[in-house]
């Protein structure tokens, strides 16, 4: 079974404002030890390549005795590798708070994304989530950030330009990992919309607690300058029910799952995680008890 959360039952109208005007909302101690501890114990297996199902993640940034020990560890869609990892990332509560938030009437799951930032390890630059997903219409997206670690601004934990979900989206970012100025790409969208860079919100909370944030938000985070604190994450991307694939080129590694023809997202590789009309991907609860993807 996928991780349920209660703390995500139901969405205030106080938390939808507050989501609506800053662009993220966050929610305090969503996972319990048990879970925290399970998902920490997937990092340093899957990175040395040891992997429940016996399938490679989509994106792979760092290899155990081959990459520089100052770059930020990075993958996508480990979900098809880790079981932990996909009870989080196929939750159905996630889902459905994540759609009531955006208003949407389901949502899917577009990747996930692990990040393990050890001490003294490089920055990664401000972004906007959607800018990543431009092969897909309507190219919306929405993220639930779950951290594993208790977050400090100077282990470089997560932070929001607020309010800058309303700027225009821009195109993918020039960098991405170990930029020095790792916030420039943000100023320059701020200066292009005729607007003064907003002071940075840092994300500081206890492991366990997350943040639902909308695809067009300017986030990112510094470099980890402390010596012992690791900061361990897992970004949870969601699209809408509804979406489908554009006729713009791009989507460099999502693309491969489209079918000759078919604008349709399959299933398969992008599963349904809540939809108000009762629809969920079938075999969703199976897979995380077996690893296996099998027709319902």
């Amino acid at each position: 079974m996928t991780y349920t959360f209660e703390k995500l039952a139901a969405v205030s109208q106080t938390q939808r404002a507050r989501f609506h005007a800053q662009g993220f909302l966050v929610v305090e101690r969503l996972l319990d030890d048990h879970q925290i501890e399970a998902l920490r114990t997937s990092f340093p297996r899957i990175f040395a390549g040891k992997f429940d199902t016996g399938i490679y993640p989509d994106e792979w940034y760092w290899r155990e005795g081959m990459s520089l020990p100052d770059v930020t560890r990075h993958m996508a869609n480990a979900w098809k590798s880790d079981l932990s990892i996909a009870k989080l990332a196929l939750s159905e509560s996630i889902g459905r708070f994540a759609a009531a938030l955006n208003g949407w009437d389901g949502a899917r799951l577009g990747q996930d994304t692990i990040w393990w930032k050890a001490p003294l390890t490089k920055p990664i630059a401000h972004h906007q989530d959607t800018s990543f997903m431009d092969f897909i219409d309507p190219p919306s997206t929405a993220t639930c950030w779950v951290t594993l670690d208790d977050t400090h601004r100077d282990a470089g934990t997560l932070e929001y330009a607020p309010g800058s979900h309303k700027w225009p989206l821009t195109p993918l970012p020039d960098a991405f990992h170990g930029q020095s100025d790792y916030r420039a790409q943000m100023k320059a969208a701020a200066a292009a919309a005729g607007i003064a860079p907003p002071d940075p919100v840092f994300i500081e909370v206890p492991a366990g607690s997350c943040v639902f944030h909308c695809g067009e938000i300017w986030h990112g985070s510094a470099a980890n300058t402390t010596g012992d604190r690791m900061r361990r994450a897992i970004g949870v991307h969601m699209l809408q029910e509804n979406v489908r694939f554009s006729d713009r080129p791009g989507g460099y590694i999502y693309r491969r799952y489209q079918r000759t023809g078919d604008p349709a997202l399959d299933e398969s590789y992008f599963p349904i995680l809540w939809s108000r009309s009762g629809r969920r991907t079938p075999w969703i609860d199976d897979y995380c008890a077996s690893g296996l993807r099998r027709a319902a």
